[in-house]
């Protein structure tokens, strides 16, 4: 029986997107089916997720980056998962809301007083018998290069796994930015990238987890 494997991405230039797309050519080129979902800014995309994200055998989570973080709709769908219900009760203890969502909040009691909300929060064990997953991002990286992408990847893998997916891999690769060469940064000319040879080296890196896990259970 074929595996399942799940998409879910955002991007607003493109460069997340050619590497969405490598990935789910690889999976299928294995005998993967897979769907893709790209996740825009919009409330339903975020309240009503398109997907049932436990039916799959493994995930790939990808964005692109702004101020060093993923994009919030990327995160906010994650969370709408793992909180099973309106991200924005988590963001509201941060002075923080969902501009697109518009809906009123309903009330609801603080997180330290909330039974439902403290029944989630319990030890997560990962590891072999785990469904499996990796996070990918699209970054410019002018200063520091490769380190840019950091905390976005290690964001999205610990919303990952808090669904209970284990993070085998991470991936990350230049993306165009400024319609410039800028010769005085980390990577030099980045206005092709993601290139074919990004992209090879996706589907590099997707071929090599599938080989990790090819012994585990289906």
């Amino acid at each position: 029986m074929a595996r399942n494997c799940l998409i879910v991405y955002s991007s607003y230039t493109g460069n997340t997107e050619k590497v969405a797309e490598r990935f789910g050519a690889t999976f299928e080129k294995n005998g993967w089916v897979c769907d893709s979902v790209k996740i825009r800014k919009r409330a339903d995309d975020i309240l009503n997720p398109k997907f049932e994200i436990n039916a799959y055998d493994f995930v790939c989570v990808g964005s692109g980056i702004r101020s060093h973080l993923p994009y919030n709709e990327t995160l906010n769908v994650l969370r709408r998962l793992r909180l099973g219900t309106d991200p924005r009760y988590a963001l509201r203890m941060r002075d923080e809301t969902i501009p697109y969502i518009t809906d009123p909040l309903p009330e609801s009691p603080p997180p330290w007083n909330d039974a439902s909300l403290i029944e989630r929060h319990k030890r997560i064990v990962l590891g072999p018998d785990s469904p499996s997953a990796v996070v990918f991002v699209t970054y410019s990286g002018y200063e520091f290069g490769p380190k840019e992408a950091e905390p976005s990847l290690q964001l999205l893998e610990l919303e990952i796994e808090h669904l209970g997916f284990e993070c085998i891999g991470r991936f990350c690769c230049p993306g165009k930015f400024l319609n410039d060469p800028t010769p005085r940064t980390y990577h030099g000319d980045i206005r092709d990238r993601p290139n074919e040879t990004d992209l090879l080296e996706a589907e590099r890196f997707i071929e090599e987890r599938l080989r990790e896990i090819a012994g585990r259970p289906a």
